[in-house]
């Protein structure tokens, strides 16, 4: 969708930051409380925004953990940790220094501390707000990568983007909103980018 069509907002209502005006959320068949993040996160959906939410002052480690233990268990708990974030940096490659201070990362290391963040809490849906706004053309063909290590894992992406190009390069199901309202949901085998822009903005686009 166009930027103000709703797809933030939309995530948003799934991830439990707002509250929908009618309608229900459903995972893998339950309901889903709304307005409850914490539910969200039980339910396994992560999220990662446009715009980072991550303490500039505290390390990649830190950032991943906090709110996951109790404070008083997370002393004991970092070497463990550490190494998970290794294991999962590797596996997915996601490579970061969870010892280093976020203000010392790059903008595209910091999305991969969010990333991790959400893996970290064993995300089964990872929903990722434009995330390529930030990042350079190569750090952009290296989250495309990562998102099919993903999706041949098992997780299910939801990648909200107006770019035309990267929706048909990464996704395999496509679904449009236009003012608030979902107005297609599409197969990307079988549609075209004139197509996309015309359901987007509800007229013919001229080449």
């Amino acid at each position: 969708g166009e930027n103000g069509a709703g797809k933030t907002t939309l995530m948003n209502i799934l991830f439990g930051h707002y509250v929908a005006d009618a309608g229900s959320i459903a995972v893998e068949g339950r309901p889903l409380p709304p307005g409850d993040p914490a539910a969200s996160l039980a339910a396994g959906i992560g999220m990662v925004h446009q715009h980072f939410t991550l303490a500039e002052n505290l390390t990649v480690l830190d950032n991943i953990v906090l709110g996951t233990e109790s404070l008083w268990r997370l002393s004991s708990r970092r070497d463990a940790a550490r190494s998970r974030i290794r294991k999962l940096g590797e596996d997915y490659g996601l490579a970061v220094d969870p010892d280093a201070t976020v203000a010392s990362l790059s903008v595209g290391e910091r999305q991969r501390v969010e990333i991790l963040k959400a893996l970290y809490r064993d995300a089964r849906i990872l929903i990722l707000d434009e995330p390529t706004a930030v990042l350079t053309p190569q750090e952009s063909a290296a989250l495309f990568e990562t998102l099919k290590r993903f999706v041949a894992s098992g997780l299910s992406i939801i990648f909200i983007s107006h770019k035309l190009g990267e929706v048909l390069a990464a996704c395999s199901r496509v679904t449009i909103l236009r003012g608030g309202k979902l107005v297609a949901d599409r197969d990307v085998a079988g549609v075209t980018r004139a197509e996309l822009a015309e359901l987007m903005v509800g007229r013919p686009i001229p080449e």
